[in-house]
């Protein structure tokens, strides 16, 4: 005993850890204000957090809130929770960060490669330092020998649609058949990419909690146990992978050559045939199907446009999907964690190794410092004479080395699936078409928030 007094020697206990616990959770709240960085003042254990952290405000909002706060500022700082995080607005901080210095913030900093989930820890999107070099190579032979020739598929799917319908749907059974035909056997019914998707799509509760706790708190999601896919997989599953068109470019490819298994795990072939299926799923599938459906939204929205790219040739094609990956970009914030402590170029500010830094895309892309009438849908913005102003100031794919390797598929896939659509049918919007097309978070990325109806009016030529 400190005191003689009982009630003295608890209430000193208690002052002390009071004192500590405060101390630890404000520890890092005055790391902006001595780097001079503009910032909000945070509240003890919610930092300036708090509008998430009470669904006041999703990040993406917060991000771009505080984006628009500070519109002279390059940086903005934060705290999420007790942590700092950095904003960075400047295109050139961007390049920096993504390209010039990608060394030095090569990591996502989520550390899930220890995770059960055989899925998540071989998802190139996550994975960190060698076994990212390994899984891109791998990767990149994979796409490189994937063929997209879905022409009867599409017919097959689009057969017998006629006034107003539901886009998402409509697009999950193209989708679910274009996945198909590229990574599964031809005698294949699709129901692995079907299934699959449905998962990654679900967001009940249980999800989003998951979802939070692996992308807020990864390592209690390693911890627990948890999985995103199915941690076991069913016969079925595993003779349609067995057969299927993935497995042979993987056993035909150089992935296992390099090395790529695991130490002190068991890591079969279909283990990781199912890994890299659901990396399809997760980053390809899922945004290419919340870009079509916003495609088709914007142009069912102006048709002038949608007139346009009847009679145009493949570049005003991709000026609209450009467009409409500005105006819904899949991911709307892009993160890099700090390897060592850093001073930008040009600037006094130095951050610490572990600091988490945030280029705030979908912010960019409504900026009117790079495009002239940010808010507006034109795709003429996005034609040779008219590109936008800062390379690094348009970000759907990323960039640098870390730059989505899909790039080109997804552009292809949205090429082929928007073209079959117009040929066949006039868009227009209906009763049931919401007035906006919004996005919310969902995990990393961004999703279409409800259901989309358009009238499809079949052309007779």
């Amino acid at each position: 005993m400190f005191f003689e007094s009982f009630v003295l020697n608890i209430t000193v206990i208690l002052v002390l850890i009071v004192a500590l616990t405060f101390d630890y959770v404000t520890k890092f709240f005055s790391y902006w204000y001595i780097r001079h960085i503009p910032n909000k003042t945070p509240i003890p254990f919610f930092g300036t957090d708090y509008f998430r952290i009470f669904g006041i405000r999703s990040n993406t909002d917060q991000v771009n809130a505080l984006y628009s706060q500070y519109p002279k500022e390059k940086f903005v700082g934060s705290i999420k929770s007790r942590i700092p995080d950095l904003i960075v607005k400047d295109p050139d901080a961007v390049k920096t960060i993504l390209s010039t210095d990608f060394v030095d913030f090569h990591c996502r900093g989520l550390a899930l490669d220890k995770s059960q989930d055989v899925c998540l820890r071989n998802n190139l999107f996550y994975a960190e330092g060698e076994k990212w070099t390994l899984l891109r190579e791998g990767l990149k032979s994979v796409l490189s020998n994937l063929k997209c020739d879905s022409e009867a598929s599409l017919h097959d799917c689009l057969s017998g649609t006629n006034g107003d319908t539901n886009v998402q749907q409509l697009l999950s059974k193209v989708l679910d058949g274009i996945f198909k035909d590229l990574l599964l056997d031809e005698s294949s019914d699709g129901r692995v990419i079907s299934d699959m998707r449905s998962t990654v799509q679900k967001r009940t509760f249980v999800d989003r909690f998951k979802t939070y706790l692996k992308h807020i708190f990864p390592s209690l999601y390693v911890m627990f146990g948890l999985v995103t896919m199915p941690g076991k997989l069913s016969s079925k599953t595993k003779h349609e992978l067995e057969k299927s068109k993935l497995a042979e470019i993987i056993k035909e490819g150089s992935v296992f050559q390099l090395g790529l298994k695991e130490k002190n795990r068991s890591l079969s072939d279909v283990d990781f045939a199912f890994a890299v299926l659901s990396t399809f799923i997760t980053e390809g599938y899922v945004p290419c199907h919340n870009l079509l459906t916003a495609i088709l939204y914007d142009l069912a929205k102006n048709q002038q446009v949608q007139k346009k790219v009847r009679e145009s040739n493949e570049e005003y094609l991709d000026a609209v999907i450009k467009e409409s990956l500005r105006l819904h970009p899949p991911y709307s914030v892009v993160s890099r964690q700090c390897m060592k402590m850093y001073q930008y170029p040009e600037s006094d500010l130095v951050i610490d190794k572990k600091i988490t830094v945030n280029v705030p895309v979908e912010a960019m892309h409504r900026d009117e410092k790079y495009y002239k009438d940010p808010k507006s849908y034109a795709p003429e913005r996005f034609l040779a004479e008219t590109s936008p102003t800062h390379s690094f100031a348009y970000l759907p794919f990323g960039a640098g080395p870390r730059k989505c390797l899909g790039e080109q598929l997804s552009m292809q896939i949205s090429r082929t699936v928007t073209r079959a659509i117009l040929k066949r049918y006039q868009l227009e919007v209906c009763d049931r078409t919401p007035k906006e097309l919004t996005l919310a978070d969902h995990g990393f990325g961004r999703a279409v928030d409800r259901d989309i109806w358009l009238r499809f009016k079949p052309i007779s030529y």
